[in-house]
């Protein structure tokens, strides 16, 4: 098996490629002259080609050897992200967002195809490692992105973006084992199947919606807090808006000791602790909007929710069927991004009404429904 370390580093590289633009919004918004809000477009379109690539792409991981579907993968993205460096105008950076996004599938891929080869009894501490990665990935590009718009341009971190995935492509090539595709049905069939798996596993079900819950109100609070903090009392630049993308890096640290917990309680357990975390931290940056250290705490508590939430909801749907893992895993991520596309749109359409204190109560309300969601595991017995 190959070094897990090195897998969880190239996942958080690629999972940053499509939210490199969160903390560059406002710069963006100036660039092309744009309305108020405008530019929150930005996230919908790249988190609607995602929710596309999950559904008709990814679940070709169960019929096609994934080693080179990972490679295909990576270059895909460091065309997109050339693309996003070179567009003249906002509609074409719309539309190449939008294929960074269908070709940003590398850290689903990635879980499915390293379970294969890793023992059951270690595949909650191998799904912490591999997503301590996607989310420092995911949280630190914020922060990259936006010190190398203030020293530079916003469009470098997509030039430079475009060199790593080059490599990553190469890495996957030369270093990773082919590992068999897991069913020899055509792909028609292979669709067909995902709605007998969605009406077969409750568990898959609740799985996908607690985590469509979770990520939505994630992705909604951090293209919303770029606008926050760009506007009065702090009118903050990209870079200073980019740093507050480090204060995931509590979640990261505590991400095996997650996969740990999922391995020894179970992950339903850990799920429900990940839903009451996040709705904690919305609370509280929905209260004490004003004050810069309930923001950092609140999204301490947001991120480190949901990280534990996706850890455990994987473990959760990978132990249903082995020969599915890419399918479930399919579904999984389009829900979370379907969610996050939507809850975006939402942001984007009633930010001037809303503002910052709407946004929090609407993630608020969010954690609510994915509570009524979880019912089934608020029986102490029920573990896994």
């Amino acid at each position: 098996m190959p070094p897990l370390w090195l897998m969880a580093l190239a996942v958080g590289v690629s999972v940053a490629n499509p939210f490199y633009s969160q903390s560059l919004l406002p710069t963006i918004e100036g660039a092309f002259q744009l309305s108020p809000g405008t530019v929150l477009q930005g996230p919908m379109v790249t988190q609607l080609g995602m929710a596309l690539g999950f559904l008709f792409v990814l679940p070709l991981g169960d019929i096609r050897e994934k080693r080179g579907l990972l490679t295909l993968l990576a270059i895909g993205m460091a065309l997109a992200c050339g693309v996003v460096l070179l567009a003249p105008s906002f509609g074409l950076l719309l539309c190449s967002w939008f294929a960074l996004g269908m070709f940003a599938l590398i850290p689903s891929l990635m879980p499915p195809y390293l379970t294969a080869l890793t023992p059951k009894s270690m595949h909650g501490q191998m799904l912490g490692i591999i997503l301590g990665g996607q989310f420092s990935g995911l949280l630190l590009s914020r922060s990259v992105s936006g010190v190398v718009a203030e020293l530079w341009d916003w469009r470098i971190i997509y030039a430079f973006s475009a060199i790593v995935m080059l490599a990553i492509a190469i890495l996957f090539k030369t270093c990773l084992p082919v590992v068999a595709p897991t069913s020899q049905v055509s792909y028609w069939k292979l669709q067909r199947s995902q709605i007998n798996l969605w009406c077969r596993y409750p568990l898959l079900r609740r799985s996908c919606l607690s985590q469509a819950l979770l990520f939505g109100s994630f992705m909604a609070i951090w293209s919303g807090i770029a606008i926050h903090l760009a506007s009065p009392p702090w009118r903050f630049g990209p870079a200073v808006i980019g740093s507050f993308g480090f204060v995931g890096l509590a979640s990261i640290t505590a991400s095996p000791i997650i996969g740990r917990l999922v391995d020894r309680l179970g992950p339903n357990r850990i799920v429900l602790t990940g839903v009451l975390c996040t709705a904690g931290g919305f609370l509280l940056m929905g209260l004490e909007q004003q004050a810069l250290p309930a923001l950092v705490m609140g999204l301490m508590a947001v991120d480190l929710g949901v990280q534990g939430s996706f850890v455990a909801n994987q473990a959760r749907i990978y132990s249903i069927d082995p020969s599915a893992r890419s399918r479930m895993s399919s579904q999984l991520f389009l829900s979370c991004y379907l969610g996050a596309a939507i809850c975006s749109t939402l942001i984007a359409l009633f930010w001037i009404q809303w503002g910052w204190a709407g946004t929090c109560m609407f993630a608020i309300t969010l954690m609510g429904l994915a509570i009524i969601v979880e019912r089934p595991t608020w029986q102490p017995r029920r573990i896994g």
